[in-house]
């Protein structure tokens, strides 16, 4: 039995004034609308998502779930970028629990100070002393990734031109702005070696995907977008145990993916990935498996097709982002720009991962 995307519904990604639970609902009646279905023949809400961190509400499912159309239906929430609850959504259905289901992310980075929430939320023995901000992590990456593998500046800079160029043909994409590499390379330093446009910058937004078995995908959908192949896992939570300058979560899941999938990465031909920064960028795609340890860069001038939504390094709504490239990746396949992709999403300073194959 296959899985297929039968309906999607993406909001404008940017700061909105309106509460999260208004714009979580615009998503879902879009992806209804855009499936032709209505609430009553969905069974089963999957949410994803943060509370304090991503909405600035505790057990923010309760204003989720109703905006969805959940009301007296199975309804659950997954604590992470909303990207990791496809497998939880596909598993339902797989398994025979549900046989239609929506899967909504949301993200309002806006109601949140991220960066002083997430240093009161990690570990108080290891890390929390050290005001490990998310970016100051990043920053830690980035460092033992250009060291390791003598990335230059210059490369890295093309990375976020590259997105740049591609986000400004995305209507919903949020930072539209063309740049080039030297006003990269004399932008101000944000937490070094990571200069401001290197790192993706918060915004608010929402997705939700309409999910079901093979049988009724067909009958709502002619050409559902099909989903092949899932993966995830999970590396060390504590930096000094890991190996800062790969994505090793990244890599596992990709192998999982492929191995479900029965396909390698060069039989893909569109990737979106969560690059949060402008060496993840390279070393996403590294983990893949498009490039040897510390050769991504050499990507950068062929057509290799990464990242036509513009990335994450141009739309990051804390939450919701992985969600947001994977809505990017099913709408090219079904407009025909893309045969079988897969996209990218990680969590945490790089330690969660899960990437999903999806195929016309």
């Amino acid at each position: 039995m296959k899985i297929g995307i039968v309906g999607v519904g993406i909001t404008e990604f940017r700061i909105h004034e309106e509460p999260f639970y208004n714009v979580a609902y615009q998503a879902a009646k879009t992806a209804m609308k855009d499936a032709g279905i209505e609430r009553r023949e969905i069974d089963s809400f999957i949410l994803g998502g943060y509370d304090s961190l991503g909405v600035g509400r505790t057990i923010s499912n309760m204003y989720v779930a109703p905006a969805a159309g959940g009301y007296l239906r199975h309804e659950i929430r997954v604590a992470d970028d909303a990207a990791f609850s496809i497998p939880l959504a596909f598993m339902r259905i797989k398994s025979g629990l549900s046989d239609v289901a929506i899967a909504l992310g949301f993200g309002h980075s806006s109601e949140t100070p991220v960066e002083l929430v997430e240093v009161q939320s990690l570990d108080p023995l290891f890390h929390r002393d050290l005001k490990l901000a998310p970016q100051m992590g990043y920053a830690m990456q980035s460092y033992a990734y250009r060291n390791a593998y003598n990335v230059s500046e210059e490369d890295l800079a093309e990375a976020v031109v590259k997105d740049r160029k591609n986000a400004m043909k995305n209507d919903y994409a949020y930072v539209k702005e063309e740049t080039s590499v030297e006003e990269v390379l004399n932008s101000d330093m944000a937490v070094y070696p990571l200069r401001e446009p290197e790192i993706a910058k918060w915004c608010d937004g929402c997705v939700a995907f309409i999910l079901a078995e093979e049988t009724i995908a067909r009958r709502i959908n002619p050409d559902p977008v099909w989903i092949g192949g899932l993966g995830w896992s999970y590396d060390n939570y504590f930096l000094g145990a890991r190996e800062l300058d790969k994505l090793n979560s990244t890599k596992l899941a990709a192998e999982k993916a492929y191995k479900m999938a029965g396909i390698r990465s060069e039989d893909v031909d569109s990737v979106e990935i969560m690059d949060l920064t402008s060496d993840y960028h390279f070393m996403i795609l590294e983990a893949l498996g498009f490039a040897d340890y510390g050769s991504g860069k050499e990507l950068l001038d062929s057509d290799f097709p990464v990242n036509k939504s513009g990335g994450a390094l141009c739309t990051n709504a804390y939450g919701s982002t992985g969600m947001f490239l994977m809505a990017n990746l099913a709408m090219q396949i079904r407009n025909g720009e893309a045969e079988r992709g897969i996209t990218h999403a990680i969590s945490g300073i790089g330690q969660n991962s899960v990437v999903c194959v999806l195929s016309k």
